[in-house]
């Protein structure tokens, strides 16, 4: 599996890692079949360094950078924050029209909480969880995923968090 592509190589994971100095045939789908030389090897990730001349290393940069901009947009969102499963998980959610549904938590963080919910809410819908008014940012089975708007503190979050 392609992890990075960098001016020092290309990273890639793999069940097995070829020794350092070991050429190699990849085939990377949308780009082609290039040929190169492990320059770094570790448990499961390696890097090679592309030797071939066809393709060009300039023509699989630009062709890995087209497709790049090809993929659908994601969230810059990054998880930084410690997730964990609270004592109390009941909770009550109050949609954007008032209407007021409970809810459980699967997990929770400073960040955001997955709830599992009897409600169909849509990404991007705003709710209030417990006292703390959040965005659901994704959709997963039996609920929803919730980034909360002013993350949760001072305090660490911790089992006996409740919202």
């Amino acid at each position: 599996m392609t992890v990075d592509v960098s001016a020092m190589g290309i990273q890639l994971k793999s069940i097995v890692t070829p020794h350092v100095d070991h050429p190699l045939t990849c085939n990377i789908r949308d780009v082609g079949r290039l040929e190169a030389m492990v320059i770094r090897a570790n448990q499961c990730d390696f890097a090679v360094r592309v030797t071939g001349q066809n393709p060009s290393p300039g023509s699989i940069a630009r062709r890995l950078i087209a497709l790049s901009q090809q993929q659908a947009r994601q969230s810059n969102s990054v998880r930084v924050s410690r997730r964990v499963v609270p004592e109390h998980t009941a909770v009550q959610v109050v949609l954007g029209d008032g209407v007021s549904v409970h809810a459980h938590i699967i997990n929770l963080s400073a960040s955001g909480v997955a709830l599992l919910i009897q409600e169909r809410l849509q990404i991007g819908q705003p709710i209030t969880v417990g006292r703390h008014r959040a965005t659901v940012t994704r959709q997963i089975e039996g609920g929803v995923g919730a980034a909360f708007l002013v993350p949760l503190g001072p305090s660490p979050v911790d089992e006996s968090t409740r919202l």
